[in-house]
C-alpha cells in the first residue's frame, strides 16, 4: 500500500522503529537480509533513557524477566578490592532501571512484539534491499533473495527507513564512492559464565 512506511533492517534499531510507528498508527513493513532472526551479540547495558523509550512501547516488562535491573557499577583490581564505584537506574536516583542482557535477547524479544502487535505478514525475512527509486509521492523498494540471487519483491510506500545497520545498503546506495567502515585495528573479546555474586546480583563490573 502507498502509505505504508517500507523499514530496511530487522535489527534493534529496525524493530524498534516499527513499533514505535505502529503504535503512532502508522502501517509498516520490515524487510530483513536474513532468513531466520536468531538471538545473535553479547552483553549489552540499557540505560535509563533507552528503558523509558522500551516502557512506552510496553515491552519494559517482558525485558526485566530476562535481565537484571543494575543498581551498581564497580571497579575492582585484580585482588577483588573496590577501586570505585557508582549507583545505576533507579539506584541512582532515575524514573526508569538500567536494564542489563544479552543483545539477542533484547532483539528476540522486540521481534516477538512486532509478530504480536503488527502481524508476521508484514515481516519480510530474505529481502535484501537491491535499490529503490523516489518520487513526490513516495518510494518503490525492489527487494532479492541475497543467497539466491532470485527476485524477492517490489514494494510501494510513502517513505523507506534506512535500519540495516554497518554494511547499510541505502547507505551504499547514497553514497557509493564511501566505501567500507574504517576499522581502527582494536579487537574485543566479551564473554559470561554462570557463577555466584560477587558482591550482589545488581552488579555490573567491568
Amino acid at each position: 500500500m502507498a502509505g505504508e512506511i517500507l523499514i530496511v533492517g530487522a535489527g534493534i534499531g529496525g524493530l524498534t522503529t516499527a513499533l514505535s510507528l505502529h503504535d503512532a498508527g502508522h502501517q509498516v513493513r520490515v524487510f530483513e537480509t536474513v532468513d531466520a532472526i536468531r538471538p545473535l551479540g553479547v552483553g549489552i547495558n540499557l540505560l535509563p533513557h533507552a528503558v523509558r523509550e522500551m516502557d512506552e512501547l510496553g515491552v519494559r516488562p517482558a525485558l526485566e524477566k530476562v535481565g537484571i535491573a543494575t543498581a551498581e557499577l564497580s571497579y575492582h583490581t585484580t585482588r577483588g578490592e573496590r577501586i570505585w564505584s557508582e549507583p545505576r537506574g533507579l539506584e541512582a536516583g532515575y524514573r526508569w532501571p538500567q536494564i542489563s542482557l544479552h543483545r539477542g535477547v533484547l532483539q528476540m524479544t522486540l521481534f516477538d512484539a512486532v509478530l504480536e502487535r503488527i502481524g508476521a505478514d508484514r515481516v519480510h525475512l530474505a529481502h535484501h534491499l537491491d535499490g529503490y527509486d523516489a518520487d513526490d509521492h513516495g518510494v518503490t523498494a525492489r527487494f532479492v533473495d541475497r543467497r539466491t540471487g532470485a527476485h524477492a519483491g517490489t514494494h510501494r510506500g510513502l517513505a523507506l527507513v534506512a535500519a540495516d545497520g554497518i554494511h547499510s545498503a541505502v547507505r551504499a546506495l547514497l553514497y557509493p564512492d564511501e566505501g567500507g567502515p574504517k576499522w581502527n585495528g582494536a579487537v574485543m573479546w566479551r564473554g559470561v559464565v554462570p557463577g555466584p555474586p560477587f558482591h550482589r546480583s545488581s552488579t555490573v563490573a567491568p
